[in-house]
């Protein structure tokens, strides 16, 4: 069982409305877990497995049910438990869903650029494959995230990117302001495939441009066009699981 969810169905209130499955924001707790009972049944799944999310290369294994803290800190989830959904936050980062169904072993992964930059793919394949699944016997598919035409980035981040071992031009444009614009997804699928993976898919949503999902980017241009000084950017997480039935 999968699902890449958006922000709707839930019960939370604005600016968190409706589905927004994380408790790291200024949301109601009971809303929040009301939210992800929400998730679990319609997936069917018994428990749901998250980490605590840093833009990192770290990945945990979870190997058995007791032995799992939810304070881990790490963006990479990998098991072969049944019955357990494994779940990724994301509000324009990239949620990645794998599976490979021969050996019965699934991960979820956060990239933003900066996990993606640092490994957080490449990882998440080589934790698989720790436990037993087969590089070419592995599906990944590319969640909601935001698209090229809505990333812009700064000249600092476009040279970090740049340099990178699966660098190649259609990832960045330059725009006329001195900016650049970012193809995540793109660099997502060429890390996917450094990483010896070939069955690739892509829901194909911009998080940045589809209103029906929470995006960080969208919220904070909002808040910047009202001319707020100091507002905090609030927004919800929707939420992306995998799950072994």
């Amino acid at each position: 069982a999968h699902g890449f969810f958006s922000s709707k169905g839930g019960v939370s209130k604005k600016p968190f409305f409706s589905l927004n499955c994380s408790f790291n924001n200024q949301d109601k707790r009971k809303n929040v877990i009301k939210n992800i009972e929400i998730v679990k049944k319609k997936l069917q799944l018994k428990n749901l497995l998250k980490i605590n999310q840093i833009h990192s290369s770290k990945v945990k294994i979870i190997q058995d049910l007791k032995s799992f803290n939810a304070d881990y800190e790490g963006d990479g989830i990998v098991t072969s438990l049944r019955k357990v959904g494994i779940a990724i936050l994301t509000a324009d980062c990239c949620p990645i869903l794998f599976v490979d169904k021969k050996n019965e072993i699934i991960a979820a992964c956060h990239a933003g650029w900066r996990g993606a930059v640092s490994g957080i793919v490449e990882e998440t394949v080589k934790s698989m494959v720790n436990i037993g699944a087969n590089n070419r016997s592995i599906v990944a598919v590319i969640g909601p995230t935001i698209h090229k035409k809505s990333y812009e980035i700064e000249n600092d981040v476009c040279k970090i990117i740049r340099k990178t071992d699966v660098f190649k031009k259609e990832i960045i444009t330059e725009l006329n302001n001195g900016k650049y614009l970012f193809d995540l997804p793109l660099f997502i699928r060429e890390k996917l495939l450094l990483s010896d993976v070939r069955k690739i898919g892509n829901v194909n949503i911009d998080t940045y441009s589809n209103i029906s999902y929470f995006s960080h980017r969208r919220k904070f241009h909002e808040i910047s066009n009202i001319n707020e000084n100091n507002k905090k950017i609030l927004t919800g997480r929707q939420i992306s699981i995998i799950g072994l039935v």
